[in-house]
């Protein structure tokens, strides 16, 4: 059976977040599963996005971070969120999966602890595909929804030696995400968040996925004492990547 380690770091800064889905891929030889949280409103964008749309006086004056993000796709504004990451490391089996089969597999497991706490979430089957700069414009494939309206975005990259896929599972969305983008300011996105039906506390819901992911994984471990030193040294000397600088 796959192994599984399980990580929670809660309330970091967005570029600390974006080099522990990295260091994690880079030095532990187990599938991991991590959730995180964002110390302050963070604006992540995708690692080839054009940032010329991006509207810098707004951001600035609503005190957001901006971070390059280690994958591709369009950009999020983490705020009320619980964040996911799923390392997929080179000696896993799992390694040699298809980008959607890895979706899918992802989706399905977050579905089913989401429904666990009642939330009537689904997958959605498709392949359309965002015109502008924010990431919650539309679903695209197995990507998770709620009342028809996307809950749940993830991106994912891919490295000799690891798989990443991370995502934001909302909580209360957040509109401000089309202003920080000046050709998005009157665009009508469609917003829902699971706290729109039903608040559950944060830890019920990570308790909730982790559960479901050990039922293919086998039961979760926290990483060694060791691996965590290394890893959290690893950060700090890789977080500064993350930083976003204009052009």
């Amino acid at each position: 059976m796959i192994e599984l380690y399980y990580v929670e770091t809660l309330d970091l800064p967005g570029h600390e977040n974006m080099a522990w889905d990295c260091v994690l891929g880079e030095l532990v030889d187990d599938v991991t599963l991590r959730f995180y949280t964002w110390q302050r409103p963070t604006l992540s964008l995708g690692k080839h996005q054009d940032d010329s749309d991006l509207d810098l006086e707004y951001v600035r004056s609503n005190g957001f971070d901006v971070v390059r993000r280690p994958s591709g796709g369009r950009a999020v504004l983490h705020w009320d969120e619980i964040t996911y990451a799923v390392l997929v490391p080179r000696s896993s089996e799992l390694f040699g999966t298809s980008v959607l089969e890895l979706y899918k597999l992802i989706s399905e497991l977050i579905v089913e602890g989401l429904r666990e706490q009642g939330y009537p979430v689904e997958i959605i089957d498709g392949r359309r595909k965002a015109l502008t700069s924010v990431c919650f414009q539309v679903p695209s494939s197995y990507e998770i929804v709620l009342n028809g309206v996307k809950v749940v975005g993830s991106a994912q990259t891919r490295t000799g030696e690891y798989v990443l896929q991370h995502g934001s599972i909302i909580l209360k969305p957040h509109k401000e995400v089309k202003y920080c983008f000046k050709s998005t300011k009157s665009l009508q996105i469609p917003l829902i968040g699971l706290y729109d039906v039903l608040e559950v506390p944060v830890e019920g819901i990570m308790a909730s996925i982790k559960e479901s992911f050990e039922k293919v994984f086998g039961p979760a471990r926290p990483l060694p004492p060791e691996l965590l030193e290394r890893v959290r040294s690893l950060v700090g000397e890789r977080a500064w990547r993350f930083v976003w600088r204009r052009g």
